[in-house]
């Protein structure tokens, strides 16, 4: 019997995020422990009853167990493009967990029942990592590997100019984890540019499954936001860079660099810094940075998934 790869999900669901976790359930190669909530785009509460809401939706043979997102308050949100629920307004039964542990808490309980089997995909800021770390410094051997969703390196930013959205939540934390030492991959906003699910991409997708089904539910409403509110025909699907850079890493394009993450600038905060100088005094080399990530690689897992 084929051995799974084990993951666990830490995410502040929005419209990839919700995807990235329903690809996840679907892939026939993975075998997803945990779903952690953490704020970002939308709040603590609201992360938590949308990881809650899309396992209910996709009801899979196994469910991962819930990490109820601790509550921290950031200076921004991802609201205006993912709606106000992140969903963009549909509304899932969602049953409040109960006895659920915090997402830190819950991440150093698999990591220590399985030290060195899971990749940790980090589709959100980086707190809950950073906070588990603090808990628990053995962390950075315990899990066999880290995937960040964060960072730019020549991609003009979201949030700020230069800057990408989940570093500057929490710069402090994005830093603390890049530096702790994990064998950690950054997939940065230049490699997941590339990844957006179009109208044309959805047709032939199979209704049938579940899968499917959701995806009708939750994207032709994003599709409509997109177009309305930012002008483009198309759904950014950022937090999905992260499975691929796990399941498909022929498709990824990466290169090690030294990085570093700006905490206090007035108008960088959370601006990632790759040192490319040809001299760069000694600087090791501390992430594997994601640069590039086909698109036809995107789209053939996404449909293979869908279709299945």
């Amino acid at each position: 019997m084929k051995k799974l790869q084990k993951v666990i999900i830490l995410g502040d669901p929005g419209l990839d995020g919700a995807t990235a976790l329903s690809l996840a359930l679907a892939d026939p190669n993975l075998e997803v422990l945990a779903a952690l909530a953490c704020a970002g785009n939308v709040s603590a509460e609201q992360a938590t009853r949308n990881m809650q809401a899309v396992l209910a939706r996709l009801d899979p043979p196994r469910w991962p167990r819930l990490g109820v997102a601790p509550v921290v308050d950031y200076d921004v949100d991802g609201r205006f493009w993912h709606g106000a629920n992140g969903m963009v307004g549909l509304e899932l039964p969602s049953a409040p967990p109960l006895n659920a542990p915090s997402s830190d808490k819950l991440l150093i309980e698999l990591a220590r029942k399985f030290p060195g089997e899971i990749s940790l995909l980090n589709m959100g800021p980086c707190t809950v990592l950073a906070q588990a770390l603090d808990r628990e410094p053995a962390l950075v051997d315990l899990l066999q590997n880290v995937v960040v969703v964060g960072g730019a390196w020549r991609d003009p930013g979201t949030i700020l100019p230069g800057v990408e959205f989940h570093f500057h939540c929490d710069p402090q934390a994005a830093r603390r984890v890049i530096h702790a030492g994990f064998r950690l991959q950054l997939v940065t906003l230049d490699a997941t540019r590339s990844l957006v699910v179009s109208p044309a991409m959805m047709t032939g997708w199979n209704e049938l499954s579940a899968l499917g089904e959701f995806m009708r539910e939750l994207l032709p409403p994003a599709l409509r936001l997109a177009e309305m509110s930012h002008g483009i025909e198309g759904v950014a699907m950022d937090d999905v860079g992260a499975l691929l850079a796990l399941v498909r890493p022929d498709g990824c394009k990466m290169r090690s660099i030294p990085v570093d993450i700006e905490t206090q600038g007035e108008i960088t905060k959370g601006m990632s810094i790759f040192d490319t100088r040809r001299n760069n005094h000694g600087g090791k080399a501390n992430i594997n940075v994601i640069l590039q990530i086909e698109s036809a690689v995107f789209e053939q897992y996404f449909n293979d998934l869908i279709r299945h």
